[in-house]
Parts: structure tokens; C-alpha cells; sequence
């Protein structure tokens, strides 16, 4: 191949690559100063809570009730519709190929 299609060819690849690996980025939790766990893509994580990163997909710590999981889940699932959000409230259609819908469950005792 010559160069010059060679570096076209490779422009085309991470062209079209580049956007389809931000699109599933990894989901995380992190814990703030408060001790409240927030859901997110790492670009959302504050500088400060860097080092208290883990995936979103991570075991729950030991203890973790019922409740308490379902609740992870759930926020887990909305922080992963939020990357496909558009102006105006409306979803990507993408977002419901990579995301799992969790309905909100009832407040914990």
C-alpha cells in the first residue's frame, strides 16, 4: 500500500473508531467527602476523588444491603443513559442498546 493511501486509511480508521470508543466509555463510582457514592463517566469524577475511582460494575463493598443494591443498580443505569442525553430531554437511540433500563425502586427503610 502506498503511504499516502496508507495514512488516509489510517486517518479514516481513527476518525470513526475515536467516537465509538468514547460512546462506551467505562462507567465508575467514586465516594465524596460526605460519604454519598455518585455514578459517572471518569471525565466527571472531581480531581479530588481520583484516587477513590472504581468501576461502576465493581463488587459492592461488604454490608451493602438489599435496598442499598438496588439502589446502585439503579443509579448505575441512569448514569449510563446520561452519556446518550440530548438537548431538549430526549435519548440517542444507542443509548437503549448499551444501557440496561432499571426502574427506580422504593426507598429503603
Amino acid at each position: 500500500m502506498k503511504p499516502n493511501k496508507l495514512l488516509k486509511t489510517l486517518s479514516l480508521v481513527v476518525a470513526v473508531g475515536l467516537p465509538l470508543s468514547v460512546l462506551s466509555a467505562e462507567l465508575v463510582r467514586w465516594t465524596d467527602d460526605g460519604g454519598r457514592l455518585h455514578y459517572g463517566v471518569i471525565t466527571d469524577v472531581p480531581p479530588r476523588y481520583a484516587d477513590r475511582v472504581e468501576s461502576a460494575s465493581a463488587p459492592l463493598p461488604p454490608g451493602t444491603t438489599a435496598c442499598e443494591a438496588r439502589w446502585h443498580r439503579y443509579a448505575s443505569s441512569a448514569a449510563c443513559f446520561d452519556q446518550y442525553r440530548v438537548v431538549g430531554g430526549g435519548l440517542k437511540p444507542e443509548a437503549f442498546q448499551r444501557c440496561t433500563e432499571v426502574p427506580q425502586p422504593d426507598p429503603c427503610n
